[in-house]
């Protein structure tokens, strides 16, 4: 298993496999994707990407003070859930984030991930709010520490 960088680009196939299934592959495509401080990164095992996530340059006053990265569009593959390649995802994409001076990092979590997030140490907002097309969610954060 390895945690490598990866273009926009090939994120497209898994986000559109796992997070829109059904939906036309330009709702795929998120504004900030090819920004500069936006950094895209995947899971390959066995020669295959398994598993991605994107992190967006992405400051929240509500959420916290400073610099803020957003992530989005965290899926990992069915056939490899539960063996902590979502864990290795998001521990990369904090490093990431953190080391280009984000004080936090946060994102809208699916109510179905709640309990990834709160396992990995984020704070879970107190509101579920619906995102169109999508569902419920929660707003979650972690603060450097």
């Amino acid at each position: 298993m390895q945690i490598i960088e990866i273009k926009a680009s090939e994120t497209l196939s898994l986000r559109n496999k796992i997070l829109r299934p059904g939906s036309d592959l330009s709702l795929c495509h998120y504004p900030g994707d090819s920004d500069e401080s936006t950094h895209h990164l995947g899971c390959v095992v066995n020669n295959e990407l398994v598993g991605i996530v994107s992190i967006y340059e992405r400051s929240d006053s509500e959420v916290h003070r400073g610099c803020g990265f957003q992530i989005r569009a965290m899926a990992t593959c069915e056939a490899v859930r539960g063996k902590g390649i979502g864990l290795k995802l998001l521990t990369a994409a904090q490093e990431k984030a953190f080391d280009s001076g984000a004080n936090y990092i946060w994102a809208n979590a699916r109510v179905s991930a709640i309990g990834f997030y709160q396992k990995a140490g984020y704070t879970i907002g107190d509101e579920e709010f619906q995102i169109k097309g999508v569902g419920p969610h929660f707003l979650v954060f972690l603060a450097h520490a």
